[in-house]
């Protein structure tokens, strides 16, 4: 450099200039709106989460749970119960192609309940299946809308399966 060149001005701190590289960005009016934006689209999506969570939600009993909480579940309350086909319950109605059975608590075979179901019945169903139905308890009947039987397992013990 020579004595006639000046060295280059560096911009003071708070001033702003081609040299400013230390000074921090201050917030302004279009960052606070993309930040708002953000908070407003995040909160629209957990709404979204939450409402979708709560019309799927359906109780999942046992049927000897159930008869413990009839009073409060039965009427138009979807619930979905796990049991057993009683054996030598199963009856079909060719006309209408309705499902009639009595299903049984896995622990307490005491426990039981007619249920009903007019859909196509899965291949697994049959007497001693394990199944779960989904539907509402009205007059003593459980009106099944959907239904899954458990298919046997192969690799269960001899001890297992007797």
């Amino acid at each position: 450099m020579t004595p006639t060149q000046e060295k280059p001005k560096q911009a003071q701190p708070g001033q702003t200039g081609p040299r400013n590289y230390g000074q921090h960005r201050k917030a302004n009016a279009g960052n606070r709106k993309f930040i708002a934006a953000g908070a407003v689209i995040a909160l629209a999506a957990l709404a979204i989460v939450v409402v979708a969570m709560q019309g799927s939600s359906v109780y999942y009993l046992t049927i000897a749970e159930f008869h413990g909480k009839q009073a409060s579940l039965a009427g138009d309350k979807e619930v979905r119960l796990a049991g057993k086909v009683v054996p030598g319950s199963i009856a079909r109605d060719e006309r209408t192609k309705e499902v009639s059975f009595l299903a049984m608590d896995k622990v307490d075979a005491t426990q039981t309940m007619k249920v009903v179901y007019n859909k196509i019945v899965p291949d697994t169903f049959k007497d001693e299946a394990e199944v779960v139905v989904t539907g509402t308890y009205t007059n003593g009947v459980f009106s099944a809308n959907e239904m899954l039987a458990k298919c046997p397992s192969k690799y269960s013990s001899t001890a297992e399966s007797n």
